[in-house]
């Protein structure tokens, strides 16, 4: 089947995302009120660990309103991508689809990035959007700007994340416990990537683990622009560069893992 390609794919699961939240607007609606949601689930965190000014203090935040508002920011993006991405595969086994996509003529790693994409960069725009008015109460304009530093930050992250996301996928592909692999890999990025509480409150080995999570980079970005007026461009160019090496290792080893899984289940089949 010819014409095949990421674009092809992109654009045809685009217009399907497009159309499903046309077809279900209460849930469009509703993905604006959700990073609300989850700040009501950090300041109940903070509350739990003494107080909200114990929290501020052990977060090191100079504006936390800022940073609760980039961290749900944060932490809804990257379930999105993750659901995105390795929920592709999962949502069409369920449906019983997925036997036919891997025998479509296009690479399953191509595939499962570019059906993922259109969701994940959904997902992004609107969370930002709809933190947007609540960043400018906080900070006012340089609320604004600093929502737009954490948007780049967040789609920079997208990268490392593809890379696990398609491992997620490739796992997908080979076991039978599916839906418990997504389960458990969305609240663990987050309890290492410090978006709730501190790294270092974590056991040695989590805060070791942290390192090779692409979210604890964004997460310590947001850190930064809710510390300072200014953010060290060097700092953030540094999180930056963690950022593409860590994209760079996990769509290498998601490369080779995809191959072996989309190999394995040729010969088998999809259970």
């Amino acid at each position: 089947m010819p014409g095949i390609n990421m674009w092809a794919v992109f654009r045809a699961q685009l217009h399907a995302s497009i159309y499903w939240y046309k077809n279900n607007k209460w849930l469009a609606v509703t993905m604006f009120f959700w990073p609300y949601l989850m700040i009501l689930v950090l300041v109940g965190l903070g509350s739990i660990m003494g107080s909200f000014e114990l929290y501020t203090e052990r977060m090191n935040l100079s504006s936390p309103g800022f940073y609760l508002i980039s961290a749900s920011a944060i932490a809804m993006t990257s379930v999105g991508i993750i659901d995105g991405v390795a929920g592709f595969a999962l949502y069409n086994r369920w449906l019983g689809t997925l036997n036919y996509i891997i025998l479509s003529p296009i690479r399953e790693s191509k595939l499962f990035i570019a059906a993922g994409l259109p969701d994940s960069l959904l997902s992004a725009l609107v969370t930002i959007v709809a933190v947007m008015p609540a960043a400018i109460y906080v900070e006012g304009l340089l609320g604004s700007l600093k929502l737009l530093i954490i948007l780049a930050f967040m789609l920079a992250g997208m990268i490392p994340l593809i890379g696990l996301s398609v491992l997620a996928a490739s796992a997908l592909l080979v076991v039978k416990e599916e839906s418990n692999i997504i389960n458990s890999i969305v609240p663990f990025i987050l309890l290492v990537s410090g978006v709730f509480y501190p790294v270092t409150v974590l056991p040695r080995i989590l805060q070791v683990v942290s390192l090779a999570v692409p979210t604890r980079y964004v997460v310590d970005a947001a850190k930064m622009v809710s510390t300072f007026s200014t953010p060290s461009g060097a700092a953030l160019m540094l999180l930056l560069g963690m950022l593409a090496l860590l994209g760079i290792i996990y769509n290498t080893i998601a490369g080779v893992a995809i191959m072996r899984a989309e190999k394995a289940v040729k010969m088998r089949g999809v259970d």
